[in-house]
């Protein structure tokens, strides 16, 4: 792994919140407080009413400290406490807390170095003056000289009050080890009074240090520790590390276990057990038997630790050679960015799409490395946007590299530690440039097939129309040579025959006979006009629609029995032939439908005239049409009526269920459009049928 991609791992976290030393730190300095202020309540009730507010020894306890330093106590707990719950470093500089904290200390500094100055030059400075004056009695001892060991724990105090957030040399705190040093030289008169060693409770002064005013020192020094469980010293204690974990199972363990065995020596030997000088051979060998379980155990733990550490990195090792053999075979670009877009980490694929070496690449920036800044810009937005989010992506980025303008489709997702802290994004990006040009590719031979296809579908749709005019031309022709030919044969051999009767004799059966060849000369002349109508009625040239679709109407209604109701409008009515010609003959082919299938007995033809479109309606009452059908248009009278609709540019819709009827609605435009190929196709596009 990266040195780079290491050094941005997050820190192993202590086996302690920091919640946990602010509320400890607190709790100490409260007790400080509550005994230094015990203290001068006790001095205060005794000075005033030369009563003891208490029975047994609990007043001498209390009284053998004197009032002067239950105050600094009192003052230098307080500048602790202000200091448990300090802003981060860089806001502490002028907090309040902090500045009131530091005057407080200042003074505890200064009354320390005055008693050490007073014991030094062996005269009064004023402090017992001091101490009569504010009513409380007492002073910095009860007689001969000052107490040294006191005002050398008060000038410690201050300063590792002072000093608690100084760092020197190497990130090294002076104020632990200024609190270590306090714990240790007030650990000297406890000793003393716990093992009755006259020489220790008065070290350097003849009128010692009073056991509660020690422990309070005590108590201090562990509140100083507490309150900064960053600096080196606490965070060896603090860690979860073997050394740490040793050092909080075997100490105090093994220094309650010690002081214990001692008194339990000096016991025996007061009680006459063994004699006095069997002691120090007993205390050894209580030592040695104890330093041994100890080490064993320590050594015990450290195997234990080793074994699990050794699993856990064998593990780490085969995950990590798994990770890289991904890394390093897949094709994919596999990169993370730290929070300001750093490169921590790329594989190969990466590097070889940047062209590249890892020391190039890793710790730089995107700006650094891509050669467009557009494209660096680009990229750090959505890394932005992944990071701000802290949900993955999956995006498409084309991007200048080496080898061209690639094309990429990255996934991105956060990249957060253990707890839960933002420390950049992991992506992953595969290159997808021919697939693009394949899809582009594949795009343009699409759009060039459709039009290929309009261009086709509009050249039939004018072959159609045009055979459809070709056809409309045969009918009119048939039409008129049936009226012209056919209808002029037909009333000359009528007159014919009606001249030769004339000439025959009155014969009933030539009678009769002539009667039957008249009756067939006039069905023949009614068929034949009922197809020439039926190809092309000349009241459709020479009236108009109107009149032809009245009388197609009055003849569909003669010739089937149905009821047909044609509703026209008032004014004339004069469109284009092509619309003519188109709105008979869906008249007629939809008639032709009804009669054949419907099954009717009523049917509305309605025609109404809006603005530049024609609008055509014939509605009947019969069995209907199946919907489906309807939408397939496999019958060819509904797909011609589509087809010479959809030609000169309108529309058929047909509505119909089974059992209620069929409803066909037809519009055209007045004007025929007949489309070209381009309108053609941007019409198809438009309506969703074509890409």
């Amino acid at each position: 792994m990266p040195r780079s991609f290491r050094s941005v791992l997050p820190e192993p976290q202590d086996f302690r919140s920091t919640d946990f030393f602010v509320a400890a730190t607190r709790l100490l300095s409260l007790v400080v407080m509550l005994g230094g202020s015990t203290v001068i309540l006790a001095w205060y009730w005794q000075t005033h009413f030369a009563l003891t507010p208490f029975s047994g020894s609990m007043p001498a306890v209390l009284l053998s400290v004197p009032a002067n330093t239950a105050g600094l106590l009192c003052c230098a707990g307080f500048a602790l406490l202000l200091r448990a719950d300090a802003p981060e470093p860089v806001a502490r500089g002028m907090h309040p807390r902090v500045v009131f904290s530091t005057v407080l200390s200042m003074g505890v500094l200064l009354v320390g170095l005055l008693a050490l100055l007073e014991a030094a030059i062996g005269s009064d400075l004023g402090l017992s003056r001091w101490s009569s004056a504010i009513g409380l009695g007492g002073a910095m001892a009860a007689a001969g000289r000052t107490p040294v060991t006191l005002t050398a724990g008060f000038v410690l105090a201050g300063l590792a009050l002072l000093l608690l957030d100084a760092r020197i040399n190497k990130g090294r705190a002076p104020a632990e080890y200024i609190a270590i040093v306090l714990a240790a030289l007030m650990a000297i008169p406890l000793i003393g009074y716990l093992y009755s060693v006259t020489a220790m409770v008065k070290v350097a002064s003849d009128g010692g240090v009073a056991p509660m005013a020690a422990c309070l020192f005590i108590v201090l020094a562990a509140g100083i520790l507490m309150a900064r469980p960053e600096h080196p010293v606490m965070r060896v204690w603090n860690s979860n590390a073997p050394g740490g974990h040793l050092l909080r199972r075997l100490l105090p363990k093994s220094l309650l276990l010690l002081v214990v065995l001692d008194l339990l020596v000096e016991a025996g030997a007061r009680r006459n057990l063994y004699s006095a000088d069997s002691i120090s051979a007993l205390v050894i060998l209580l030592v040695c038997c104890w330093l041994s379980v100890l080490f064993w155990r320590a050594a015990s733990m450290l195997n234990r630790e080793y074994d699990e550490r050794r699993q856990g990195a064998a593990a780490l090792s085969e995950t990590h050679a798994l990770l890289r053999a991904v890394s390093d075979n897949t094709p994919d670009a596999i990169y993370v960015k730290d929070v300001d877009g750093r490169f921590v980490f790329a594989n190969p694929a990466t590097l070889r799409l940047l062209d590249m070496p890892a020391e190039d690449v890793i710790g730089k920036t995107g700006a650094e490395i891509y050669a467009d800044a557009n494209d660096a810009q680009r990229a750090a937005v959505s890394d932005h946007e992944v990071m701000s989010s802290r949900q993955a992506q999956m995006i498409e980025e084309t991007m200048a590299l080496a080898q061209g303008v690639r094309t990429f489709y990255s996934t991105k997702a956060p990249w957060q530690d253990s707890n839960g802290k933002l420390c950049g994004l992991v992506g992953i990006s595969t290159d997808i440039s021919d697939r693009k040009r394949v899809e582009d590719a594949l795009r343009e031979h699409e759009t060039q097939l459709e039009a290929l296809v309009a261009a086709r579908t509009a050249e039939v749709s004018e072959l159609m129309g045009h055979l459809e005019a070709t056809r409309e031309e045969e009918k009119r022709a048939i039409a008129r040579e049936l009226h012209d030919d056919l209808g002029s044969a037909l009333t000359a051999l009528n007159m014919h025959l009606a001249i030769l009767f004339q000439q025959m004799p009155q014969d009933p059966k030539l009678t009769e006979r002539f009667a039957h060849v008249k009756g067939l000369l006039s069905s023949v002349g009614q068929t034949t006009r009922r197809i020439q109508v039926g190809l092309r009625p000349d009241k459709l040239d020479i009236f108009g629609i109107k009149t032809a679709i009245a009388d197609l109407a009055d003849e569909f209604q003669n010739y089937t029995g149905v009821t047909c109701r044609a509703s026209l409008p008032d004014e004339d009515l004069s469109y284009a032939p092509q619309i003519d010609i188109a709105l008979f003959r869906m008249v007629q082919e939809s008639l032709n439908n009804i009669a054949k299938h419907a099954h009717a007995t009523e049917v509305d033809v309605v025609l109404d005239d809006v603005d530049d479109h024609v609008n055509l309606s014939i509605r009947d009452n019969g069995v209907g049409v199946v919907p489906v059908r309807t939408a397939s248009s496999t019958t060819h009278g509904l797909r011609g009526m589509r087809e010479r609709a959809g030609y000169l540019g309108g529309e058929v819709q047909i509505i119909s269920s089974p059992g209620k009827g069929t409803h066909v609605m037809v519009r055209l435009p007045k004007t025929p459009r007949v489309s070209s190929t381009a309108e053609l196709l941007e019409e198809r596009r438009a309506n969703g049928e074509v890409g």
